[in-house]
């Protein structure tokens, strides 16, 4: 019988360390904490909307979502969405560099994970406000600390485990995504992973992307610099989906998207202990953090060209928060440059026909 894993504490941080890597700190008064740089501490941030102690924010946390980050609403369709970009006018509202202009300590100093397990909002209220007072005494600094709170229910917890699967398939040289624009009448996947390997080389050639990485990532480049990384690796073009739930022992829903043809595997992802489901395998974690995956017993309906003509929208897609390295001059600057007008309407018609690589180039160029 199916049995939930209770998330603790401890677990997350054994998830982190054991699970992902990521070095464990112990500090006087206060615990263990997680210690990432700035960059994955940031990308953290936006996947799984744990804020930063910050006390001139409400309740002494900055959040960042990942749904301040969006750009089209649907899958296949180019309709923009307030978010990366203003739709009153051509103009980068939510990007990386301008979270940064507003909090320069996003890229200051390395960061510290902290989970607190509590059972209430005023619970979660007096625990962080007793946290400020042990920073204080410790002559630490609140805004390098994260919170990622643990409700005694266990909810609330989903984009945590998004953010796990995406580090474990960002290190096998996937692209995720968390939270994807997808089809009316289907649904929101949870998370979605791609390999498109002719767009990975060239992301790898021109320092955008170290090994794998999130669509966040993407848009980090001006901030915190070009990647130097290179790979023989050859890939083969793959997509996968994945559905969290930390509250119930199986996700069916997930068939809805599988029904779509476009991915060639599908995970739930669900802190429990049971066997794989017909169809979909298990991502899952034990209770010494390490990750556990189950492939499905049954295989995915799949259909190789409906995953290119889709690949193809995700290609344009990409291009969109590649462009989010820029400043609104330069974004106007670049459009000018290739003849295209300088309104949104522009914007997309740029994106679809640059080819990816003189994209980059641009980019590049333009940063350097």
């Amino acid at each position: 019988m199916a049995k939930l894993i209770k998330i603790t504490h401890d677990l997350v941080i054994n998830i982190l360390h054991n699970g992902l890597n990521f070095p464990v700190k112990e500090i006087d008064s206060i615990g263990k904490v997680i210690v990432m740089n700035s960059r994955n501490a940031l990308s953290y941030a936006i996947i799984t909307s744990h804020g930063y102690l910050d006390e001139t924010e409400p309740d002494s946390m900055y959040i960042l979502a990942r749904d301040h980050f969006r750009i089209f609403n649907q899958a296949e369709d180019f309709d923009l969405q307030e978010g990366v970009f203003s739709l009153s006018g051509l103009r980068l509202v939510t990007t990386i560099n301008n979270e940064i202009q507003r909090k320069a300590f996003l890229k200051n100093h390395e960061k510290y994970i902290l989970p607190i397990e509590y059972s209430g909002y005023q619970e979660l209220k007096s625990k962080i406000s007793e946290l400020l007072l042990k920073i204080k005494t410790n002559g630490l600094n609140c805004n390098d600390f994260i919170i990622c709170p643990i409700s005694a229910q266990n909810s609330g917890l989903e984009s945590f485990f998004e953010y796990v699967v995406s580090v474990v398939f960002n290190r096998k040289m996937f692209l995720t995504d968390t939270q994807i624009p997808f089809f009316y009448g289907v649904g929101t996947p949870d998370i979605a992973a791609y390999k498109i390997s002719n767009l990975i080389k060239l992301l790898h050639k021109y320092g955008f992307l170290e090994g794998g990485g999130s669509i966040i990532d993407l848009m980090s480049v001006s901030s915190f610099g070009l990647f130097n990384f290179s790979s023989d690796e050859s890939t083969v073009d793959e997509s996968i989906v994945f559905e969290v739930k930390t509250c119930q022992t199986s996700s069916p829903q997930i068939k809805k998207y599988t029904k779509t043809k476009i991915f060639s595997k599908a995970y739930e992802v669900i802190p429990v202990e049971k066997e794989s489901e017909k169809y979909a395998g298990l991502f899952t974690i034990n209770t010494n953090g390490k990750i556990i995956l189950f492939e499905s017993s049954e295989p995915i309906d799949f259909e190789k060209s409906i995953q290119k003509e889709y690949f193809q929208w995700i290609e344009i897609y990409l291009k969109m928060y590649l462009l989010a390295n820029l400043k609104t001059d330069e974004l106007e600057l670049m459009l000018s440059e290739h003849d295209h007008e300088i309104n949104n309407p522009g914007l997309i018609d740029f994106a679809k026909t640059i080819p990816f690589e003189e994209l980059l180039k641009s980019i590049r160029n333009t940063l350097s």
